[in-house]
């Protein structure tokens, strides 16, 4: 077996942040190559900022006029919905206007401002790929898009023969092919990390406001709405979510923090756990005995808890 070593890493910035891959096998530089494409190019399908975007494009499209995306844009469009109306609106990628007037994205050019009660139910996915809007509405896939790239990103990398890697990209992570240790931060305090186990074959993604300015630690600065309110909201505690595609860890931590009653339901509809730091300690939901992750992640608790730094053996969360 191969030492860690041999494998090959590279990382570059894109999606707002640092996207690190790392591979094995004997297309590893290419795979990583078209990895890194893969994620450029749903970065220019789904940016807010990009004028000639799809997220763009609707943005501005007439309404009850349909407009054909990209396939891998209408993807994660169906996967929006998915979760909002499992959710009944409290993930809702219709939160542009929202996002815009707290001063988090730039007003897009030459678009109608939105319908105030707009919402994800205004958005309708027809075949072929086409997109309509009933009321005008600003779309914003940054809550949802991150995860997905990570998940394409993997996908290149296995077509070109990689037995083992993973994508990392600020928060959002996939691990394959053999299993590989995850830490992750307290809110409170950033450069404090807790072991999560070893993770194989699986997404980890998490949200917070840790690293939200001190001095602004108690105001409402953080990039998250609440759509069924209209307002924004602070994270007020940590949420990792391990499932078996990132794009559903990643879209999930915002479902946990915002609809924290229905998340255990929507959270087992996707076979999914998720882990919520703050100053009471660790919580995990849905819990369940019999599993591995479960077991892994009691391990991580304890330390959490008892506020320990000191190592433990790490399991591995796998088979999701």
């Amino acid at each position: 077996m191969k030492s860690r070593s041999s494998e090959l890493r590279r990382a570059r910035p894109l999606l707002g942040t640092i996207v690190e891959i790392g591979a094995r096998g004997p297309g590893a530089s290419a795979g990583i190559e078209a990895a890194f494409r893969e994620v450029e190019t749903i970065h220019q399908l789904m940016s807010f900022h990009e004028i000639d975007s799809d997220v763009s494009c609707l943005n501005r499209a007439p309404l009850l006029t349909p407009l054909a995306v990209d396939p891998r844009t209408y993807e994660v469009l169906t996967w929006a919905q998915r979760i909002s109306a499992l959710s009944e609106g409290a993930f809702d990628v219709t939160v542009g206007a929202e996002l815009v007037a707290a001063g988090f994205l730039p007003e897009p050019a030459n678009s109608e401002y939105p319908f105030p009660e707009a919402n994800f139910r205004d958005l309708s996915l027809l075949p072929d790929n086409r997109v309509l809007l009933k009321r005008r509405a600003w779309i914003d896939l940054g809550g949802i898009a991150k995860g997905y790239a990570v998940d394409r990103a993997v996908m290149m990398l296995k077509q070109f023969g990689v037995v083992s890697g993973t994508v990392n990209a600020g928060g959002d992570l996939f691990v394959f092919g053999a299993a590989q240790p995850v830490h992750i931060r307290h809110p409170e305090e950033p450069g404090l990390k807790f072991p999560l186990g070893k993770i194989l074959n699986s997404a980890v993604a998490s949200s917070s406001g840790c690293f939200s300015a001190r001095e602004k630690i108690h105001a409402v600065n953080d990039p998250l709405i609440d759509p069924r309110r209209n307002r924004r909201v602070n994270w007020r505690f940590s949420v990792t979510v391990i499932a078996a595609c990132c794009i559903v860890a990643d879209a999930l931590t915002k479902v946990v923090r915002l609809a924290i009653r229905q998340a255990p339901r929507i959270l087992s509809q996707f076979g999914a756990r998720a882990l919520i730091i703050d100053r009471r300690g660790l919580r995990i939901f849905p819990a369940n005995e019999n599993d591995t992750m479960s077991s892994s992640l009691e391990t991580a608790a304890r330390v959490v808890n008892t506020e320990t730094r000191a190592s433990i053996p790490h399991q591995a969360v796998t088979g999701l």
